[in-house]
């Protein structure tokens, strides 16, 4: 995949409650953009009265649509591969949203939309895939205080996510490339031309250790089908009444399954610890032990895999970036690229990992997985 040539869906408020019209014979009431890297949603309520024969009742939580890159919806099975897991996932107890039905009968239309064009002029057209989703209440983690126990429950959902996908049957899904996947790192060599900084050595170092390192263990890890980005923006929590005086807070919510694929369930985990890395209010790497903890409380990592986890997360920081600075200059008016990119925060903690020892982290992660054990007798 080339990223230079992703191209932001770009239509308007007015344009996006015509397409809910038209595809899906509803009406809109209320209508709101949302953040995405390279694709466009809004937050729409829907008023009951309706035209849609596959709806028996309206949502009160509202929908999401969802309007996806021409690239990305030219991947075979894109769409039904997604929705084939997001009911199977649903089905497992696991709090996901579902699709929802257009006048056609399908869960999701090719439609010709406008895009972002790099030219700054937003009159080019292609083909986006579009669907629409129920919209699932909660709170992203990216919004709360982020505790150890917030930390241990994000690991944990993550286990859950990947043990309710061990039955889930989905070729298209099973044979779907992703540019972010742990085997596609060193794509992004193609871009580092755009880094003017220099620490750029840093990433240098990743990508020629990643041969000996990566290449050579990459087919003995275990696989499965994982979510691609489980950050802090796609969990959510929410809160719930405790015996106590302060609520109790759970994460359980999952959005955003884009990204989902075949990989390796190492490489899941990898992304989540390096997505936390990136949050200010984080003191320690050693802090990274309690999302391992919450993992490994249901789910098993193997020495091999525990011996790579350090590698793993550098890569996917040197690839977010890369490949966010690459888009900053890009398209340089995209306002979710410019509040999600914090590069001085990327170097920071490609230099703290740079500085530990595999063996030293390691060390201390563990030591936090066996306080969990110890609390427990």
């Amino acid at each position: 995949m080339d990223i230079d040539n992703i191209l932001k869906p770009n239509i308007s408020a007015e344009a996006a409650v015509e397409m809910v019209r038209n595809m899906y014979g509803l009406e809109v009431t209320s209508i709101k953009p949302m953040g995405s890297f390279n694709d466009q949603n809004f937050y729409i309520q829907i008023s009951n009265q309706h035209q849609n024969p596959y709806i028996d009742e309206v949502s009160e939580d509202g929908y999401t649509l969802k309007i996806i890159n021409a690239t990305k919806s030219s991947i075979a099975g894109h769409f039904d591969s997604m929705h084939v897991a997001l009911h199977h996932l649903q089905r497992k107890g696991l709090r996901v949203p579902v699709p929802v039905k257009n006048l056609e009968g399908s869960t999701w239309k090719v439609e010709n939309v406008r895009v972002l064009s790099k030219d700054k002029e937003s009159n080019a057209n292609e083909k986006c895939g579009v669907h629409l989703l129920t919209y699932l209440t909660g709170t992203p983690i990216a919004a709360i205080q982020i505790t150890p126990d917030i930390l241990f429950n994000w690991g944990y959902l993550l286990a859950q996510f990947h043990n309710a996908t061990e039955d889930l049957v989905c070729p298209d899904l099973k044979e779907k490339e992703i540019f972010y996947n742990l085997e596609h790192v060193t794509d992004v060599k193609a871009y580092m031309k755009v880094i003017q900084d220099d620490r750029i050595h840093l990433l240098q170092n990743v990508m020629d250790t990643y041969p000996s390192e990566i290449s050579k263990s990459i087919n003995k890890l275990p696989r499965g089908f994982i979510h691609g980005d489980f950050s802090h923006n796609n969990i959510l929590t929410r809160e719930i009444p405790s015996e106590g005086k302060e609520k109790s807070i759970v994460v359980d919510g999952i959005i955003d399954f884009e990204d989902m694929h075949y990989g390796t369930y190492l490489w899941d985990i990898s992304l989540l610890m390096a997505d936390y890395c990136l949050n200010p209010d984080l003191e320690s790497l050693y802090a990274l032990g309690h999302v391992l903890a919450g993992y490994m409380s249901l789910r098993h990592f193997n020495d091999l895999e525990l011996s790579l986890l350090k590698m793993c997360i550098e890569c996917r920081l040197c690839q977010v970036l890369i490949c966010c600075l690459h888009a900053k200059i890009t398209y340089p008016d995209n306002a979710y690229i410019s509040k999600i990119f914090t590069a001085e925060m990327k170097w920071t903690r490609l230099q703290q990992l740079a500085d530990i020892s595999n063996a030293n982290l390691l060390e201390k992660w563990n030591k936090i997985i066996q306080s969990y054990s110890l609390s427990k007798r």
